[in-house]
């Protein structure tokens, strides 16, 4: 026998739902906040949350999968499409064959994508990680491949310029490391296209040889550098193959960040993170899909506007207060289709 937190009690396995352990997944793992940001509460207990989230289940599974779908795991899918729920059951059918394809490889994949390239954006304008300095942290080797070959001593020293007036101990300190870090990327850089083009070689030497040597023999690459720093010389080209290489080199680091290869990021802060969808344009697309619709029942357009309301109040708290609010912009904009709706009907 074993009683749950929501108070249900149960003798054994045949009696038990897995509704229990999708909504413990869901409290536990999923980290959906179930606080209400318009009264600034607190965080609620767990044992609280998995009373309310099955309190909801009970109520009305279609509501339940509405609020809590999306955070589901792709296996808990199969479990509500053998559900048969008593209420309006063709809308929840519906519903579970939208989140099958929610879930499904390609669009998470594409989900992931658009949110890492809402993360570029912001972070374009916000920070320096995508600065030139920071990308040639990150990969030295490409960076003097493609531009700093080709860069003078002057435009070196200005891009290695230190800020005099920001200047303190632990900046230096900091740089410092940093410098270091990037030689040392640099080097194992190096020595990796070095060995993988000894392999190359070797591999093709091979080929042209007869049988030499014996079964098992093979010969271990010496992975020490074979070069020596040599006095620095610019490479001189013209000033458009320069701003090619360039753009080249930035959009490779644009692609390593949206591909997930930029080891030091934490990739869980943006990809698990609903505030780098572009709401507005899935507000946009729930408003053609209605207004495109023969019917317009009224279950597209209470999706809608549950869109409409996810949007305002996912974006009222950024707003300028100087300016008209989001939602009542929305609003106003959807009256005047409406309008000129109803207008060509009659």
């Amino acid at each position: 026998m074993e009683t749950y937190t929501d108070g249900t009690v149960y003798k054994d396995e045949e009696t038990f739902d897995p509704i229990h352990d999708i909504i413990d997944y869901l409290v536990r793992c999923a980290q959906i906040s179930f606080k209400n940001a318009q009264i600034n509460e607190n965080e609620v207990r767990t044992a609280e949350k998995i009373r309310m989230a099955h309190q909801l289940y009970q109520r009305s599974p279609l509501d339940f999968l509405m609020q809590f779908g999306k955070y589901l795991s792709p296996q808990h899918i199969s479990y509500f499409e053998r559900l048969d729920p008593p209420e309006d059951s063709v809308r929840f059918r519906e519903y579970v064959s939208e989140l099958k394809v929610y879930h499904s490889e390609e669009s998470r994949h594409k989900r992931i994508r658009n949110r890492r390239f809402k993360a570029l954006q912001k972070m374009q304008s916000e920070t320096d990680y995508f600065s030139e300095k920071q990308m040639m942290y990150r990969n030295p080797l490409l960076y003097e491949q493609l531009v700093g070959q080709y860069l003078s001593d002057e435009e070196i020293r200005e891009r290695d310029g230190v800020d005099n007036e920001n200047l303190t101990f632990l900046s230096m300190i900091l740089e410092t490391v940093d410098r270091n870090e990037m030689r040392e990327t640099k080097n194992v850089q190096m020595l990796e296209e070095n060995y993988k083009e000894q392999s190359e070689e070797g591999t093709k030497t091979n080929l042209t040889k007869n049988n030499q040597g014996k079964w098992g023999d093979f010969e271990i690459p010496d992975v020490k550098p074979t070069y020596m720093p040599e006095p620095r010389k610019q490479a001189l080209i013209s000033v458009p193959e320069r701003n090619l290489l360039r753009q080249e080199f930035v959009q490779e680091m644009y692609n390593s960040f949206l591909d997930g290869s930029d080891v030091d990021f934490d990739y869980s802060n943006v990809d698990n993170n609903e505030q780098y969808d572009d709401l507005k344009q899935v507000s946009q697309d729930a408003e053609d899909r209605y207004f495109d619709s023969e019917s317009n029942d009224v279950q597209n357009l209470e999706e809608h506007m549950k869109l409409i309301q996810e949007y305002g109040r996912k974006n009222s708290n950024n707003c300028d207060p100087s300016t008209e609010d989001p939602l009542d912009e929305f609003m106003i904009h959807i009256m005047n289709k409406l309008k000129n709706k109803f207008y060509m009907v009659f």
